[in-house]
């Protein structure tokens, strides 16, 4: 049975075989795991779409501060087909602008709830890591006492006590 592999799994696997330092499709199944067939069916998938033929862009986490906020603000005016057009020729996306006219609209309040989340976790994780290192104590503590006294003494539990 094939293993069916995500959409992004395949994009990654494509960026490796077109990047700048591109393996070859044997060299990346070797690496990978994944059969060097399903690399190469892959990458002839992706040439086919139109925009594997086209100039890569500049991928959006590239960008400085300074430079989304005037893609935000020069944008700002434009709808419909100028809007495509103009983020076409700076190489955005649409999904890129709109993550970023909100945050710009939010002012840095998605940020500090993100903050107050990652202290939530971090706390809750702390806390879990001390009850699993208290559980661990307790198993070597009890097979110390078993090793000390035996498994048959220490287990008399089934209520039948003869004397």
């Amino acid at each position: 049975m094939t293993k069916p592999y995500s959409v992004a799994f395949k994009q990654k696997m494509i960026e490796r075989l077109t990047g700048k330092s591109a393996l070859s499709a044997t060299q990346l199944a070797r690496e990978t795991g994944v059969r060097q067939q399903n690399l190469s069916r892959w990458l002839e998938e992706a040439r086919s779409l139109p925009l594997m033929a086209a100039k890569p862009m500049r991928a959006a986490h590239d960008w400085t501060v300074q430079r989304k906020a005037r893609v935000v603000a020069e944008a700002s005016n434009l709808t419909g087909e100028e809007l495509t057009a103009y983020l076409e020729r700076e190489g955005v996306k649409l999904a890129d602008y709109e993550r970023w006219r909100i945050a710009l609209e939010e002012g840095g309040q998605a940020s500090a709830a993100t903050a107050k989340r990652i202290r939530n976790l971090e706390r809750e994780l702390a806390r879990k890591e001390k009850a699993l290192a208290e559980a661990a104590a307790l198993l070597v503590l009890k097979k110390k006492v078993e090793d000390l006294y035996g498994e048959d003494e220490v287990d008399d539990t089934d209520g039948n006590n003869e004397k």
